[in-house]
């Protein structure tokens, strides 16, 4: 299922010749200089054509012949390739002995290079081809450190890092693997290859029969933690996972040119910002069905996760998603035909790095419909009052999971990141619409404890846990208590107790001549024990609360309010479970954002007053 979205992916984009794509017996590569001959095989010039408007210089990508992946051993590439197989370039060591094995080495590859070339270009009837054939006759690799057009680039290429080179005449524009003829002789070349291969038979991904199937499968790049050589998403190197005599990838035949396909639509997915993104452990890959609707769909998903990429375009398109979302947010019902491109296909992949190869840790395809109700929901869920209204005010997983790190004096994340593997649980949750990892919640819950620290994402993780939760396993008991704002009327203990804790902490500030005017409040010393045991702490809260509300300038205000939430309460529980701790802390939350409410309507209303008496 996975192979076969991915190789349809690469069959999309092989019929559209503005993707970029790489066609078979080809693929994407980095080159960094350019080696200029002349029609008599001489080297003219050498250039570096590195990107330099950044601040590092970056190599450019280009499609280039077909550059397997390789381990050990002497595999040169066709015309674009280290300086080690181009040239024969060896870095000088500290140890002669060291650096005569580092130039015998670079022979080698050099001496196999020069034999791939003959081997493709001998009869091809090119100037360019034939240039290059002189090239390989005349260089000799063991004064490639002396050679004057190099002493400029020696020390870069010594450092062995973005050395590729490729090859063109001084006299035309192309390099030579881009000419057509180059490129023909390359294809015959690797067909004759392919008729060869020591095994034939059905290809599992497509049906067909009798079709060369790949030994071993290309490597996949880009994945967050992999190796840096890349890593297999489909291999077998162990007895154990091998069947009926076959060995390697043979055990799950498939074609050549299907593994081609499949490996190049998920590399050309890894390599593009608009279509990966990484949460925790996991890297992430997205696409959609349908070329006509993946300028939308697919920065509209980036940015719904990832709050630093930025879509190209704020289209009507992406807007008119946004008002989708805040309709599901506001608990709006939702129409069909109020998505836009709601029956296009869609596919998220989950991937994450084991040695050598790759683990799927999540594989999502439906419509792109669907996945915006999912979103909608994850949005509606996480809705807390205090947070500004629209969807950017969603918290996007990177927020999410910073909220369970520790934080420092200045007020910044510190310590050890979230556990690795909770951003795939929290990523799979929200796409799949299941409930959020239980280790979200508890973590918030501990540091809440740890740090008595309660803002709106943690009260809106808390909150979002505690609804999906009861609506995924029908437990409506907490339903009035999980709302926007502070609910009054909600009659559930934990969540009463979590606003008179508030009410008791306001009394103690207001007797002190307001917040900050104390070192240390209640919240401070008896947080942890009244959300977890209220019967060892509320007693003593609530007769300390008389000295304070006879201090405090709205004391009998307090009082009433104390009253008003303890009505019906006969006793405090003596210990409350995790979730009604959540909900303890929810109600705190609540209360404090009533008061906080209060104050700017009070505010706002003076203000108003005062531009009423100027105008008058």
């Amino acid at each position: 299922m996975i192979i076969q979205a991915l190789h349809q992916r690469y069959l999309n984009l092989a019929d559209d010749p503005t993707s970029g794509i790489s066609p078979r017996y080809f693929c994407s590569a980095k080159i960094s200089y350019l080696l200029e001959i002349d029609r008599d095989g001489n080297l003219v010039g050498v250039r570096d054509i590195r990107d330099d408007s950044g601040k590092k210089k970056i190599p450019i990508v280009d499609i280039v012949p077909e550059q397997p992946s390789r381990s050990s051993g002497i595999n040169p590439y066709f015309l674009s390739d280290k300086a080690e197989y181009i040239i024969g370039h060896y870095p000088a060591m500290a140890d002669d002995k060291d650096t005569q094995k580092k130039s015998a080495d670079a022979r080698k590859k050099y001496e196999a290079s020069k034999a791939l070339a003959q081997t493709v270009l001998s009869d091809v009837n090119d100037e360019a081809a034939q240039a290059l054939l002189k090239f390989y006759k005349k260089w000799d690799p063991s004064s490639v450190r002396d050679h004057p057009l190099l002493q400029d680039y020696m020390s870069d290429l010594d450092r062995g890092i973005d050395t590729q080179m490729a090859f063109r005449l001084e006299t035309q524009h192309q390099m030579i693997h881009q000419l057509e003829t180059v490129k023909q002789a390359w294809i015959r070349y690797r067909q004759q290859e392919d008729s060869a291969s020591e095994y034939s038979g059905q290809c599992l991904l497509t049906g067909e029969y009798n079709v060369p199937i790949a030994r071993t499968h290309e490597k996949i790049k880009g994945v967050r933690n992999a190796q840096s050589a890349g890593a297999s998403l489909i291999s077998f190197n162990f007895p154990s996972a091998e069947s009926y005599g076959n060995t390697q990838s043979y055990n799950s035949p498939i074609g050549k040119d299907s593994m081609f396909g499949y490996t190049t639509a998920l590399n050309h997915l890894l390599a593009s910002p608009r279509n990966r993104i990484w949460i925790g452990d996991m890297t992430v890959v997205f696409w959609s069905g349908q070329a006509a609707a993946a300028e939308e769909t697919e920065p509209f998903f980036a940015s719904f996760f990832d709050s630093s990429y930025v879509p190209p375009e704020d289209s009507s398109v992406t807007r008119q998603l946004r008002d989708v979302l805040e309709r599901v947010q506001k608990g709006a019902k939702l129409e069909a035909e109020m998505v836009p491109h709601t029956d296009t296909p869609f596919y998220v992949l989950g991937l994450s790095p084991n040695n050598a190869r790759l683990a799927v840790r999540f594989f999502w395809q439906g419509h792109f419909g669907n996945l915006i109700e999912k979103l909608g929901q994850h949005a509606a869920d996480f809705a807390l009052s205090g947070q500004d209204e629209g969807f950017g005010d969603t918290p996007t997983a990177y927020r999410i999971l910073a909220e369970t790190m520790r934080v420092g004096a200045d007020g910044k994340k510190v310590g050890d990141g979230p556990p690795p593997r909770l951003g795939g649980e929290l990523f799979r949750s929200i796409v799949e619409g299941r409930t959020y990892p239980y280790s979200l919640y508890t973590l918030i819950i501990n540091r809440v404890r740890a740090d008595g620290m309660i803002n709106r994402l943690r009260a809106s993780i808390l909150k979002a846990y505690l609804t999906r939760y009861g609506r995924i396993q029908n437990y409506n008991r907490f339903e009035e208590e999980l709302t926007l704002s502070l609910n009054p009327n909600a009659q559930e203990p934990a969540y009463r107790l979590g606003r008179l804790f508030a009410v008791l902490e306001r009394a103690q500030q207001e007797a002190a001549g307001g917040p900050g005017k104390i070192n240390a409040t209640i919240k401070d010393r008896y947080f942890n024990a009244a959300s977890s045991n209220p019967a060892a702490v509320f007693p003593i809260l609530i007769k300390l609360s008389q000295h304070h509300m006879s201090k405090a300038r709205y004391g009998d205000f307090r009082d009433r309010e104390m009253q008003e939430i303890l009505q019906g309460i006969e006793a405090f529980p003596a210990h409350l479970d995790l979730q009604r701790q959540g909900l303890f802390i929810l109600g705190y939350y609540h209360q404090k954002q009533s008061y906080f409410a209060q104050i700017k309507a009070a505010a706002d209303a003076k203000l108003e007053a005062a531009a009423a008496e100027a105008d008058s």
